[in-house]
């Protein structure tokens, strides 16, 4: 009788350190669930920012050389779409998905994305840029990508430079080609392309 009740004992022993076993190990596969999909959100605001970024860009490039006003220093609005300097926050990465909506292009219909653009500065050419080159602009690039989780974003900024003139021949948009593709055509040494670029959030 006592070892029947040894065994009765033990086997509930057992039975009882599988069942913990078990539940632990359910409780820390649903856990790696769950931080495999924060991830995978992440990665897609991450993913969505970079194309906005990428789209902006695109267009920028894709602007006929006399697009900007000829002359023009400060506050150029042309082409339309680029904001003059100062007008965007210093830190949109605290602004509403409301004021992205509001402010922002869309690159891709049904996704999650958007990008603004300001020109920070502008700069008269130098004397060996080339004939019909009338100046250089820098424009600040925002771009934010959402996860489908509330509070999965990401937003960067993206500083580039472009030359502007009667001579610079503008990108097909969407782009057949690289981005970069516009700046090599252009005389070396000018500043063209992505000079810098930041993850803000």
């Amino acid at each position: 009788m006592t070892t029947r009740g040894m065994a009765l004992v033990s086997g509930l022993l057992l039975l009882m350190a599988v069942s913990v076993i078990a539940v632990t190990a359910a409780g820390s596969m649903a856990l790696q669930q769950r931080q495999a999909g924060n991830f995978e959100d992440r990665a897609r605001a991450a993913s969505g920012a970079d194309l906005a970024a990428s789209y902006a860009q695109a267009w920028l490039f894709a602007r006929a050389g006399l697009e900007r006003e000829p002359g023009c220093v400060s506050h150029c609005l042309l082409p339309a779409g680029i904001h003059h300097g100062g007008a965007l926050p210093d830190q949109p990465e605290f602004e509403s998905a409301a004021w992205w909506r509001q402010q922002g292009v869309a690159p891709v219909t049904g996704q999650e994305a958007w990008w603004v653009m300001e020109e920070i500065h502008f700069e008269t050419a130098p004397a060996d840029a080339g004939a019909g080159i009338d100046g250089i602009g820098y424009y600040r690039i925002l771009s934010r990508g959402d996860g489908r989780q509330p509070g999965s974003t990401a937003v960067s900024e993206t500083i580039v430079a472009r030359p502007w003139g009667e001579t610079v021949e503008a990108n097909p948009y969407p782009p057949a080609d690289r981005l970069i593709a516009f700046c090599d055509r252009l005389k070396s040494g000018l500043p063209c392309g992505i000079l810098s670029w930041r993850r803000r959030r």
